[in-house]
């Protein structure tokens, strides 16, 4: 039998052992990806079965930590706010516009008598930055609230004028939002600021004092919002600004026998040469060379420098605490 005549059924087989051979080996492949899915299937859901069995969280010791962790942040919250109750403030009581009046004219006298005994200049009609209040009355809505700002800033001008500074140069106090037709908002706050602008000239030591007595109040909170500091003078120090203790020269007691002195009778009083005659030498001694003055730099820099004063502009806000509200229980 020839290949010609056989043609057909040879080819026929040949592409059916190809077909064959090609199905086998895609079943193959079939299969082990199938294995593959179906255990990574089993994990999974493995998995799933373990979590359902466990018992959700929190766990008994993570709910215990929790209550713990809240607890103690209660506790810091009430000893924040217990640490603040000496400032708390009751209730602010209007009073008669005729009483707050007086008390600002009493207020302006105690610390004018304090500027004055300390030395310190005010600006003319110096009123506390209350002046508008000097021509007509406030509000009685607004009273107890301007009694709270007056105790604060008369305390604040009784501070400043004890650190000593130079000259007082000009005070502003802000209209309270009641004061202008608007309503302070307390929602979700638990404290008002109340702003004062304060700006003064002197020493570097005037505001370290100032700044430091600030935290000495036992009724008042302040809190330094701003602050701006510039040197008085816009030209670097010469040798011409130094100023230099002179050294006192001690003298002797007088001589009480004049300038000639007291000769003894044992002791021969120079002879006076007789005219004409050239007074006799007396042997000569050579000065000692003068010891090299040790030059201090330092002491030198200290008087031409840190003489000068500074400006200072402060804006500082009064804190008026308002009454806690009560911690969520849990």
């Amino acid at each position: 039998m020839s290949f010609q005549e056989n043609k057909f059924p040879i080819v026929l087989g040949a592409v059916t052992a190809v077909a064959a051979g090609g199905l086998i080996w895609w079943g193959m492949q079939s299969s082990a990806a199938y294995d593959t899915a179906k255990s990574e299937y089993d994990e999974k859901v493995s998995e799933i079965g373990s979590l359902m069995r466990s018992k959700v969280a929190p766990t008994s010791d993570n709910l215990r930590d929790k209550k713990k962790a809240v607890s103690d942040y209660r506790g810091s919250v009430e000893s924040l706010q217990k640490a603040f109750d000496k400032y708390r403030k009751p209730k602010l009581e209007n009073t008669e516009v005729n009483a707050f009046s007086d008390a600002l004219l009493a207020a302006r006298k105690r610390v004018g008598l304090k500027f004055e005994e300390a030395g310190v200049s005010m600006p003319a009609g110096f009123f506390l930055g209350l002046g508008k209040y000097t021509d007509k009355l406030p509000q009685k809505k607004n009273t107890g609230l301007l009694h709270f700002e007056l105790g604060a800033y008369e305390e604040l001008f009784g501070r400043l004028a004890e650190a000593g500074p130079a000259e007082l140069l000009n005070v502003h106090w802000p209209d309270l939002p009641e004061e202008v037709g608007r309503k302070y908002d307390f929602a979700g706050k638990s404290y008002r600021s109340h702003p004062i602008e304060i700006t003064f000239q002197g020493s570097e030591e005037s505001l370290r004092k100032f700044l430091s007595s600030l935290d000495d109040s036992e009724e008042y909170y302040y809190v330094v919002r701003t602050m701006r500091v510039s040197n008085s003078r816009s030209s670097a120090p010469n040798s011409k600004d130094a100023r230099f203790e002179q050294p006192k020269v001690e003298e002797g007691p007088a001589d009480p026998f004049g300038a000639g002195g007291f000769v003894f009778p044992d002791e021969e009083e120079e002879e006076t040469p007789a005219e004409g005659e050239a007074p006799a030498e007396e042997p000569t001694e050579e000065p000692a060379p003068a010891a090299p003055v040790a030059s201090d730099s330092g002491q030198i820099l200290k008087q031409v420098l840190g003489s000068e004063e500074i400006k200072v502009f402060l804006r500082i806000d009064v804190l008026q605490f308002v009454d806690p509200k009560p911690l969520p229980k849990g």
